[in-house]
């Protein structure tokens, strides 16, 4: 009887350190699997699309953990590419559904873009979805501009810089320049609408009156609409500095000469001026005449671009002074007529 107690106590001993040991190994395995990230897809493909096709697919995310499985972030490598996660956290051996939209606008060939999951799974922390297509072009028309920017530098207030720039169309359609934006500062020499053939190029020039702006900086812009559905509008930088207008500063040496008739030579007499522009602003002179018949300029006209100077000769002729002098001197005179510049706006 007491053999048979102690075999039962045996038996009971080792019933309760195996259940603690498969109650232990059990725990143990739970503990051992986290959650586990599973996509049904890791890679996708769209196939051929049109450029304004929207395709979409829906990919499986599924925990095939043990706990839940926590998606912190779903990015991809593009704008182009738009994501919906139908739930953020997923229990073990449950689901949720990634939405994937594609925006083919602006491609024409082959397109592969990459999506990432970022979640909570040791082993795979930030998975990766690859989706390609292959974009056919619809026959559009497709503005390309020369420029983007027009640096008028430092000007002077009434100055009326002008700049060229071309508008090309690169597509198989007519491009249509519809609509031009610009200050009342900024005129253009063309006709609005402008239509601009498939691979043909036209030149727009614009002009800037600086003449009512304030002194001080320039920052604008001229902003251009077309027909283009890549890029409807687009803009054209404006940007400089006015300062006040420098008068012409016209310097004249010797400021004046004589001639001796005893001393000098017979027949004619040479004297020479020099005359200097040290304006910002070119300087015209119309008309050089003098104040007797017998001294004769050897130019009528003179045009002095800012920091030029121009030598201007005098001859004086002796025989027809001659007999008008006596004793003494006589003062005679150079006139010069310059051209002053005046603008009128409407």
């Amino acid at each position: 009887m007491v053999r048979k107690n102690k075999i039962i106590i045996i038996l009971i001993s080792i019933a309760v350190i195996v259940g603690a040991f498969l109650i232990f190994s059990n725990i143990q395995n739970k503990s051992s699997q986290p959650p586990t990230i599973s996509i049904s897809e890791e890679e996708w493909d769209f196939g051929k699309i049109k450029e304004d096709e929207r395709p979409v697919h829906i990919f499986t995310i599924k925990n095939t953990g043990r706990e839940e499985l926590v998606i912190s972030r779903v990015r991809s490598s593009c704008g182009c590419t738009a994501t919906i996660l139908s739930s953020d956290n997923i229990p073990p051996g449950k689901s949720a559904e990634l939405k994937v939209t594609f925006n083919a606008t602006g491609y024409n060939t082959l397109v592969k873009k990459d999506i990432y999951i970022e979640s909570n799974d040791p082993q795979l922390p930030n998975a990766k979805i690859t989706i390609t297509t292959e974009v056919e072009p619809i026959p559009s028309p497709q503005a390309f501009l020369s420029n983007s920017q027009w640096d008028l530098g430092l000007i002077s207030q009434g100055d009326l810089p002008a700049f060229t720039f071309t508008i090309e169309n690169k597509g198989e359609l007519d491009l249509i320049i519809n609509k031009i934006d610009a200050s009342e500062y900024i005129q253009y020499d063309r006709e609005i609408p402008l239509t601009i053939l498939p691979a043909e190029k036209q030149e727009v020039t614009f002009t800037y009156n600086s003449s009512q702006h304030e002194l001080g900086e320039v920052r604008e812009s001229v902003r251009i609409y077309c027909n283009d559905p890549r890029r409807k509008a687009f803009s054209l930088r404006v940007d400089g500095y006015i300062k006040e207008k420098s008068a012409p500063a016209v310097s004249i040496s010797p400021a004046g000469t004589s001639f001796n008739l005893t001393t000098d030579s017979e027949g004619e007499t040479i004297g020479k001026f020099i005359l200097e522009n040290s304006g910002e602003e070119g300087v015209k002179i119309t008309s050089i005449k003098a104040s007797a018949d017998y001294l004769v300029p050897l130019i009528s006209e003179i045009e002095l671009n800012s920091g030029e100077k121009e030598n201007l000769q005098i001859i004086l002729l002796k025989d027809k002074v001659s007999d008008k002098i006596q004793e003494g001197e006589i003062k005679e005179y150079l006139y010069l007529t310059v051209a002053i510049p005046i603008v009128i706006n409407k």
